[in-house]
């Protein structure tokens, strides 16, 4: 299985930390030394000179083959994000079909096969009908455009795994450089009145410690470590990588026009081309005479998608998409106060890192017990939790009084934690009782964050005041919802296919999927193994009737009480407790 960024960074970062502790246990086996023969430093220095040739070449032989697997796995890694990114894309094509968009050279008779698709199969067999269309003879421009992208990918693929040995390199340079640094200097410190000869060497190494093997110069003289440049090359390879299948594709349908995504936290420098449109003349190979819109290379030449962005674009199919890049004032506050947040998260981790390094690496019992101290506390500030803003809590104005008085008592507390290795996007963790935020997921851009919010609190409200899944009435209410919708299944899924009454709302196909077990579903579901786990579709369906009912539309709330009486009726009876 190939390996991943994050893959990659941890490999690195635990070499640089294997370096560095290899490093200190080449002192601390001196020190028994000093006790047996009587202490002089010049006799110290001359073993650890001994000590530093043996440590270059070990170093070499053994991380030379530890870099030659790690370069092996980023061209495969870059070549799966180009082909994740034209499989996503061709999905997105199919549901912009789906939803009435047509291609300009699209076949007739391909459109109207289209035409006459059961929502149900629509997937499956507009899967086979577009990779028969595909099979078409390309042009020779957009052969050569194909063509021209691999090259491009091969280079970016030499340019990355040459940067990266250039730094591997430079990193066991670094090494040799700090420990023959540590050998003179720990005799200074010693000179100077250090005290114990722990304490000596801890003086000498505590800078390295401190920043790590800051191997890595950036053109503005910042230094970074081998991992954090890993990080940063290989996540901005994958994301162009990415971003160029997702261009083929569109190249392949004839059409260049983009949205960028306009989410809840964007980053600063791509804060102005949120919710515009642009014409993609980079991947998707457009012209200016493709619309009257931006270019996607006048963006990126402004700030968009820098190293490490978070942000993404989407095709914009025009009739079916829809623009928006204005920002309220109290959107533009919360983004603010949220990058400053993970400013200061982010500021918090680094420090927890540095004095987490330097007591386990310290010689001196004392060192390590104060580092350690403090270690923990820049941990427990890097967690820290944080409270939303009261945007979220706009609702219904039929909307019980019981319910917004539990979305005040619950979404009023600090109870979001961010976590960039969660699992999911957005998650209620009931051990934590917090609601966890990974927003380096890849389907984070794509919520509706006060939705998603007010459906996460919802599980937060059930867990500590409710119960839903112990309450017999619900429970029973939706297997009797169960039967009512399996039995009208035909009528029930036609709502949501193309035209549907139900084709977008993502709440009821979410209701629907987990009392059926997606028999009869929409876009928006859980998969089967988490609906089977006892409990689970009470909770799901609970938090998506809370949501519906909170903030959903009226034709949502509508639907819900004319179709889904019993289950509605069962619901208010789980919220008077």
């Amino acid at each position: 299985m190939p390996l991943t960024e994050y893959d990659i960074g941890a490999a690195f970062e635990a070499i640089e930390d294997e370096l560095m502790a290899s490093m200190i246990r080449n002192m601390d086996r001196h020190r028994a030394w000093e006790d047996d023969e009587g202490f002089q430093w010049s006799m110290w220095q001359a073993e650890q000179l001994k000590a530093l040739e043996k440590y270059k070449r070990d170093n070499k032989k053994k991380y030379g083959s530890q870099f030659k697997n790690i370069n092996a796995q980023i061209g495969e890694l870059i070549w799966q994000s180009r082909k994740k990114g034209n499989m996503n894309q061709e999905i997105q094509i199919m549901k912009a079909i789906q939803r009435g968009y047509r291609f300009p050279n699209m076949p007739k008779k391909l459109f109207d096969l289209l035409e006459e698709m059961d929502g149900k199969t629509f997937v499956q067999k507009a899967s086979l009908l577009l990779r028969r269309f595909k099979g078409r003879e390309l042009t020779q421009g957009t052969a050569e455009f194909f063509r021209l992208n691999d090259r491009k990918l091969e280079a970016l693929i030499k340019a990355t795994t040459d940067d990266m040995e250039r730094a591997e390199t430079a990193i066991l340079r670094k090494a040799n450089d700090e420990y023959r640094k540590t050998i003179y200097n720990a005799q200074v410190y010693a000179n100077t009145g250090a005290g114990t000869y722990e304490k000596a060497v801890d003086m000498a190494t505590k800078d390295m410690l401190s920043r790590g093997l800051t191997c890595v110069e950036y053109a503005n003289g910042a230094r970074h470590t081998l991992a954090d440049y890993a990080d940063m090359a290989i996540r901005t390879a994958s994301k162009r990588a990415y971003l160029t299948g997702e261009g083929e594709k569109r190249q392949e349908w004839g059409i260049a026009t983009v949205i960028v995504n306009k989410r809840g936290n964007p980053c600063p420098k791509c804060l102005p081309f949120c919710g515009k449109v642009l014409i993609d003349d980079v991947w998707s190979g457009g012209k200016k005479s493709d619309g009257p819109y931006p270019l996607m290379s006048k963006a990126i030449a402004a700030g968009l998608y820098h190293p490490r962005c978070k942000d993404s674009h989407t095709t914009y199919f025009p009739g079916i998409s829809t623009a928006d890049d204005t920002w309220t004032k109290e959107e533009l506050e919360s983004i603010g106060q949220a990058n400053k947040q993970k400013l200061e998260r982010k500021y918090a981790e680094r420090q927890a890192e540095r004095f987490e390094r330097l007591a386990k690496d310290s010689l001196s019992p004392e060192n390590k017990k104060q580092y350690k101290q403090k270690a923990d506390e820049w941990e427990k500030k890097a967690r820290e939790r944080y409270a939303v803003s009261d945007e979220i809590k706009v609702h219904r104005e039929d909307t019980p009084i019981k319910m917004v008085d539990l979305v005040e008592r619950y979404a009023g507390d600090e109870f979001v934690m961010l976590n960039e290795t969660a699992e999911h996007a957005f998650a209620y963790d009931s051990d934590l009782d917090a609601v966890v935020i990974n927003p380096e997921h890849s389907q984070y851009p794509y919520y509706d964050y006060k939705e998603i919010m007010i459906h996460e609190i919802a599980h937060r409200i059930d867990q500590n005041e409710l119960g839903s899944p112990m309450n017999k009435g619900f429970v029973e209410a939706i297997l009797e919802t169960e039967r009512k919708v399996v039995s009208n299944a035909e009528k029930y899924q036609k709502l949501f296919a193309p035209g549907g009454e139900l084709e977008y709302n993502d709440l009821i196909s979410d209701i629907f999927g987990c009392v059926t077990d997606n028999m009869v579903v929409g876009a928006a579901h859980h998969d089967s193994q988490y609906i089977g786990t006892p409990g689970y579709a009470e909770l799901e369906v609970f938090a998506n009737l809370f949501s519906a009912t909170y903030q959903g539309s009226d034709a949502t709330v509508q639907f819900i009480k004319s179709e889904l009486g019993e289950l509605y009726e069962a619901f208010l009876s789980v919220m008077e407790g």
